[in-house]
């Protein structure tokens, strides 16, 4: 972590080593919490207004340039989740818990060796066969889209672990939390693709979130009447469960392309 300096990334300071070798790291301090929390935080205060779409952009954006830093360094984080991005004072994003990332040197693959892994933010291929790539992050990626739209809520929250991998393999994908856009959806499906190759990388994700806000966080009209809530951002997830039907269904029997 020392080689990292991003604005967008938890600063190391040093390391502490002690006599019984043990070993305590000097982290950058952060009194903002973490962006789960934060999000959660929003939700539970009534902090969502007409200026919270922009907000949510933002993290959005945020993440995104500290994923694109660490891509290009050649480093994969392996755990990206809303619980790992600290908030400083200033709302600033800063992705952090690097104890699962490692460095990619050679191969464009890490093989872990096993182990617990993050399940319902985990990339097909690193579930099944411990395959992590760059294109594994984003698709973790779009799990934290899904966790900063909706507000702080858990993908698959109320599926076991098991019933993800088999729904996942199936082609079943999140719904849109609602008052999510249909690009913002559009990108969450892409990053998902089964195949990790057809994934967007963090350039084309960032290419992508500094387009025109307007565009980009438009609703259509089509999908906002599918449910009286469904344009509005906190409404209970079941708002949003037919907006956007056809990226609902992108990947629906295509299990045989998980590679």
């Amino acid at each position: 972590m020392a080689q990292f300096h991003h604005p967008n990334i938890v600063l190391l300071h040093g390391v502490v080593i002690y006599q019984d070798k043990n070993i305590s790291l000097v982290m950058e301090f952060l009194n903002g919490g973490d962006l789960s929390e934060r999000l959660k935080n929003r939700h539970r205060g009534n902090g969502v207004d007409t200026n919270t779409p922009l907000v949510l952009l933002n993290y959005s954006i945020q993440v995104t340039l500290g994923m694109l830093y660490l891509s290009e360094k050649g480093f994969v984080h392996r755990d990206l989740a809303a619980r790992n991005v600290l908030i400083s004072d200033k709302d600033i994003c800063k992705i952090g818990d690097f104890g699962m990332s490692r460095e990619l040197e050679d191969s464009i693959y890490y093989r872990s060796a096993g182990g617990i892994i993050p399940i319902k933010w985990t990339a097909p291929e690193a579930a099944f066969y411990k395959k992590y790539s760059t294109a594994s992050d984003v698709w973790s990626y779009g799990c934290i889209l899904y966790e900063i739209w909706s507000l702080g809520e858990k993908p698959f929250s109320s599926l076991l672990n098991n019933e993800v991998l088999e729904k996942v393999t199936a082609g079943f994908r999140l719904p849109p939390p609602p008052g999510c856009s249909r690009d913002i959806y559009k990108l969450m499906i892409d990053c998902w693709n089964p195949v990790p190759a057809s994934r967007p990388t963090f350039k084309d994700i960032l290419t992508l979130l500094i387009s025109d806000e307007e565009e980009l966080l438009a609703i259509p009209f089509e999908d906002a009447l599918t449910d009286r809530d469904a344009f509005r951002v906190g409404a209970p997830l079941k708002a949003g469960h037919k907006m956007y039907s056809s990226l609902q269904t992108k990947y629906l029997g295509n299990s045989s392309t998980i590679i």
